[in-house]
C-alpha cells in the first residue's frame, strides 16, 4: 500500500459477505497500480473485517472503505461509490464483486488497451464462470467490436459487470447507475455508454465469476427481466433486432427459471 493516488480505482460493493470480499481483494495482483474503494451497504449481520482486508490487499495502491448507514441496494451503493470517486480526480474506475476473482494482471491489460484506444469509454472482457466449489462451468465472451456490441445490447447486456473498466469523465454524459431498473442497473448504464461512446470487450479472461444460487441473476430473476424490458423499450428504435430482443425477454419471463438455466449450461458447456 502507498499514499500516492493512482489514476485507476476499483469499486467493490459489499453486503454481509466479508470472506468473499477478502478473497476478491487478494486476487488483485501485487504489481497492479490501483486504489480500491469498498462500499459497505449497511452490513449488520456480517460486517467487514478491515484487518483481514488490509492483509489480503497487496496491490500498489490504497485500500479505502465507505460505510453507508443503512442497506439500500447495490445500485445505491455503487452510486455512492462513484460520487466519492468523481470528487477525487480519478481517471478510470474498474468493477469487481465480492467473491469474483481477478486474473493477476487484469487491470494492467485493460488500462493499456484504453491508453491505446482513447476513443473507447467502456471496456469489458471475458469471464470464467465457476461454481461455489471452484469447478469451471463455462467461459463467457461477448463481442469485441462496438457495432457488434450495439447489436447484442438489443437482447441483453454485452458486458460482464464485474469485468468492466470505464472512464470517469464519461459519467458526466451517461449519468450514474439508474435507480428505476433494479437488478439490471448495469445493463441500463451500459446502454448509456453504448449510445454515446465507443465501447469494446477484450477476448481474454479477466475474472473468475462465481455463480451464486443466491445472486441477483437467479434469486431476483423476475425483477431483473422486468427491468430489462424497461431498458429495451427505452432504447428501442423499432428495428427488427430491437423488437426481437423485447420478444425474447417476454419469452424468458414466461419460461421456468430452472429450464432456462439447464439449457444455458448445455449450450455453454461446449464453448468452455
Amino acid at each position: 500500500m502507498n499514499d500516492t493516488q493512482n489514476r485507476l480505482i476499483c469499486l467493490i460493493p459489499h453486503y454481509n459477505n466479508p470472506g468473499a470480499l477478502v478473497a476478491s481483494l487478494g486476487s488483485i495482483g501485487a504489481a497492479e497500480a490501483c486504489d480500491v474503494l469498498v462500499v459497505d451497504d449497511g452490513s449488520t449481520r456480517a460486517p467487514i473485517d478491515v484487518a483481514a482486508c488490509r492483509s489480503a490487499f497487496v496491490a500498489q495502491g490504497t485500500l479505502r472503505f465507505l460505510n453507508l448507514p443503512q442497506n439500500r441496494g447495490i445500485e445505491h451503493a455503487l452510486n455512492a461509490g462513484l460520487e466519492w470517486i468523481r470528487g477525487r480526480g480519478y481517471e478510470l474506475v474498474a468493477r469487481l464483486d465480492c467473491g469474483d476473482l481477478n486474473v493477476s494482471d487484469r487491470f494492467a491489460m485493460q488500462t493499456a488497451f484504453l491508453d491505446a484506444h482513447p476513443d473507447i469509454a467502456l471496456l469489458g472482457g471475458a469471464a470464467e464462470f465457476v461454481d461455489q466449489q471452484g469447478k469451471v462451468l463455462y467461459v463467457m465472451r461477448h463481442p469485441s467490436e462496438h457495432a457488434d456490441i450495439a447489436r447484442t445490447m438489443r437482447a441483453n447486456s454485452a458486458f460482464i459487470h464485474p469485468a468492466v473498466m470505464y472512464r470517469v469523465a464519461a459519467l458526466a454524459e451517461t449519468g450514474l447507475y439508474p435507480l428505476d431498473t433494479p437488478a439490471a442497473e448495469d445493463y441500463a448504464l451500459f446502454w448509456q455508454f453504448v449510445a454515446r461512446f465507443r465501447t469494446a470487450n477484450l477476448p481474454e479472461v479477466l475474472i473468475r465469476y462465481e455463480l451464486d444460487p443466491g445472486g441477483i441473476s437467479l434469486s431476483k430473476r423476475s425483477k431483473q427481466l422486468k427491468s430489462r424490458l424497461l431498458v429495451q423499450r427505452r432504447h428501442s428504435d423499432g428495428s427488427p433486432a430491437a423488437l426481437a430482443g423485447i420478444a425474447r425477454t417476454y419469452a424468458l419471463r414466461l419460461a421456468p427459471a430452472g429450464l432456462i438455466g439447464r439449457l444455458k449450461a448445455r449450450l455453454r458447456k461446449g464453448r468452455t
